[in-house]
Order: C-alpha cells, then structure tokens, then sequence
C-alpha cells in the first residue's frame, strides 16, 4: 500500500478526530461529535419543536433570539437540564474489495447520561419610560461526554472470499463546550424589541479510543488520545415586531475566529503509527447562522409558531500558518466544497387547557428537521436528523416549572473503516451499509420570579444614583 509522508501523519491524525473521512475519524468521529444543530436552550421551546424565534419570551431567549428578553417583566432566575439516551446502530454492513466480500454483523453503541444545560439570571429595569433587560447566562452548547463500545464480526459470505475477521472498539469521551452570555433587550416600542448578546465560547474536552483487530493472518491494534482547547467569541443580534396577534422574529449569530489547541498521542503494535504530539496551536473559524420566525394567535388559548434557521457550515474551517492545516474544513478535512451549509426547519403549536379550578396547563407539540453538515465521502448521503417533541408545564406564585420530551432519528448509507492500518494508505473505505440513530431526550426548566421593586431600586442607585 502506498504510505502516508510521516510529516503530514499527525495533521491526519488531528484530523481524524475531528472527521469521519478518515480511518481513526471512523473509529471515534462518531462518538465524538454531538449533532450539530443551531438550537437552543430551553424545555419551552423543546416543547415547540425548537420553533421559538419569534416567540422568546421566557430566560432562555438569549439562545433563540435576545430581543425576546426585553418581554420580562420581573427578576428571574432560571434553570434547565437535559437527559440524553442516544443509540447508534450500523445494520447490514459488507466488505467488499480486494477480491472480499464480507458480511459485517450488526453493532449497536448506546450513551446515557445527564447534563446542566443553561442557567441565568435576569433584572428588568425602566429606560425611557420602556423595558430594558439584562442578563447573564452560561449554556452548555455541546456535552461531550459518553462512553461507547462495540463488537463486529467480519465473515465470508462464501467460500473463497475473506478471511473472518473480529473488531472490538472502545470509545469514551469528557468534557464540553460552554458558551458565557452578557446580553441586553430593550422595548424600542410597543411593537419593536431589539437584543444584543455577547458570548465568550470556551471548551474543554478529551477523546480515548482503543481499537483491536484480529484475524487469522494478523491481529492489530491502535489506542488514541486527544485532548483539546478553544475558546472565542462573537455576537447574537435579535428583533422582533409584534402585533396582537402575530409575531416576527430575526436572529443573527456572527461567526468567529476561535483559538484551538490540541495533544495528541497514538500507540499501536504498527511501529509506524506511533507518535506523540505536544500542545498545537491553530485557529478555527466557526460559522455565522441566521434564523426567521413566525408566530401565530388565531385565539387567546391557541399559538402557531415557526422558524428557520440557516448555518454556513461550509465556511467552517482551520486557520493555520501551516499549509497542512490551513483552510481544510472542519467536518471532512477537505479543501473543497463538501460540507453543505444547513437549513433547520422548526413547527410548533400550544394550547392553554384552563381547568375547573381556573389553572392555565399548557399543552405542546412541534416537529423538526435538522440538517448536519456531516456528508459520507463514500456514499454521499448527508446526515439529517427529524424529531418530534411534546411538552407542557406549569406555574405556581413565583414557581414555573416546564417539561418537554422529544424524540429523534436518522438514517442513511455510510461507510465505515474496519482496518486499523488503513490509516497508512489512502485507501477509501471499503464497508457499507445503513447508519440509524435514535435520541430519547427530556429536558426541565425551572424559573424562579422575584419581586421587581427592589431590584429596580438597586440598580438604580448603582448605575443611576439618588
């Protein structure tokens, strides 16, 4: 097989974590990677099916849209938490090539697990005879910690064609990326509010993988380790104009030059792998997304919202005085134009049941479909992912309390390294067959209210005076 130049060896092993093109990419990239969506925080508006653009009106807004700040009326506190089941399966996989054919068995890798997912404070004060809003938050964009296993075999599907072979991988993962929010809302009008948010990104996180072939020719195997930095920052601009029935909402993220480190490290019985890389340097520009919203009251009790978001996923690439690194995208560690940018489409409805005791519970549904910019360099199939979602909640005195369930899935034909030293060749992947993934998650959000006049009076002797 024709051999990798040793000096490009550790910028594709860089690379490997972060993409699924590549042999030590397939072994963890799964793993690895959340799905990647411009979603926000909130069991509201999971509830809504993430359709919340034009809505905002509760703490979580900053992460939809900040202009929806500036509809609070009181001080809050708030809280959300997430559960997360998450089951990727690889079903009806065959090796064929090299004069094989194999047939793969069918593996499934499951994660569970809880995560604190934003948390902020906010204080209403009077400007100008209108609202004005500040808060600070913190969001856990992406939770990057799991532990995966899987077992595949590899049989000849007759006589004559492959050597049986057993693959035994192991993947666990730490850390996440945290986004710090200053943001401010103010009620320019009756009908128009305007938001500005200011995040500070910071992710800390660690990839281990260990993988073992074996073989009646040959037994290999390779462990891999990674630990990575970036931070940076950028800007969400909002507005909204609302009327007594409907609603408009516009958002834009900016995108940003992140700061990214990374150590590698790599040992395997294939002398050639080895190798340890200390602390690298290099940038990342994360992409800009903007998002449109509607929303609708046909009746008091009745609300019909939607948006879309669109995020240019392609302009996600390294930024890197090394030629190696430089301009490769993010996603496929390609120079061209494979990564797709991603249109999110998001639906949903309330209803508010008044019971007979006169209490107000609200009943809610939405759909999705999330786009990722994850696209089988193989097959070509995209990975895209529908959910539906139901919620509801309550509210008692200064208590509010929210709940939300959603459910989600993908399918499509993906291919698959199964070979540890095929990360010496350039050899394509030669195992395909159907990807499935199912999400089960549930998310909590808590709002605590508190008395305004006491706050406006603080902060008007601190930033205001007598």
């Amino acid at each position: 097989m024709a051999s990798i130049p040793r000096r490009i060896l550790p910028a594709l092993i860089f690379a490997g974590a972060l993409s699924a093109q590549t042999p030590i990419g397939m072994l963890i990239s799964e793993q690895s990677r959340s799905a990647f969506s411009t979603a926000g925080a909130g069991a509201r508006a999971m509830g809504l099916g993430g359709a919340f653009i034009a809505v905002a009106d509760d703490a979580t807004a900053v992460s939809f849209n900040p202009a929806g700040l500036a509809q609070l009326l009181a001080p809050e506190v708030s809280l959300v938490g997430r559960g997360l089941q998450r089951k990727v399966g690889y079903e009806d996989f065959e090796t064929v090539g090299r004069r094989r054919v194999l047939a793969v068995s069918d593996a499934l890798a499951s994660s569970t697990r809880f995560d604190p997912l934003f948390a902020s404070a906010t204080a209403p004060v009077r400007l100008g005879g209108r609202n004005l809003v500040l808060q600070l938050s913190i969001q856990r964009v992406y939770a990057l910690g799991e532990h995966d296993s899987r077992v595949l075999h590899e049989d000849p599907v007759a006589p004559g064609s492959g050597v049986p072979s057993l693959l035994e991988q192991n993947i666990s993962q730490s850390g996440q990326i945290d986004r710090y929010s200053l943001a401010a809302a103010y009620e320019v009008s009756q009908r128009l509010l305007i938001g500005l948010g200011y995040n500070r990104w910071r992710g800390r996180w660690e990839i281990s993988s260990s993988s073992h072939r074996t073989s009646a020719a040959r037994s290999t195997s390779v462990g891999f380790h990674q630990a990575n930095a970036m931070e940076g920052d950028n800007f969400n601009l909002g507005l909204i104009w609302r009327w007594p029935t409907w609603s408009l909402g516009l958002v834009r993220h900016t995108g940003f030059h992140a700061d990214y480190s990374f150590a590698t490290e790599v040992t395997s019985d294939i002398t050639a792998l080895n190798l340890r890389t200390p602390w690298v340097q290099t940038g990342l520009h994360w992409p800009a997304g903007t998002g449109i919203g509607w929303a609708y009251r046909p009746k008091e009790q009745w609300l019909i919202t939607a948006d879309a978001v669109q995020t240019l996923w392609s302009t996600a690439r390294y930024m890197s005085p090394s030629p190696i690194l430089n301009g490769r995208s993010f996603f496929d560690f390609e120079r061209g134009g494979r990564t797709p940018n991603a249109t999110t489409a998001h639906l949903g409805v309330e209803y508010l049941w008044l019971t007979r005791n006169d209490s107000v519970i609200p009943l809610r549904a939405g759909l999705s479909r999330e786009p990722q910019p994850l696209v089988d360099g193989l097959t070509g199939e995209q990975r895209v992912f529908y959910r539906a979602a139901l919620g509801s909640g309550f509210k008692r005195g200064n208590t509010g309390v929210d709940i939300a369930y959603c459910y989600g899935w993908s399918r499509r034909r993906a291919s698959q390294f199964l070979e540890v030293d095929q990360l010496l060749s350039k050899t394509p992947p030669t195992s395909v067959g159907v990807e499935r993934i199912q999400e089960h998650r549930v998310d909590v959000s808590f709002i605590y209210k508190f008395d305004r006049q006491p706050v406006d009076r603080a902060l008007r002797y601190l930033f205001v005076g007598d």
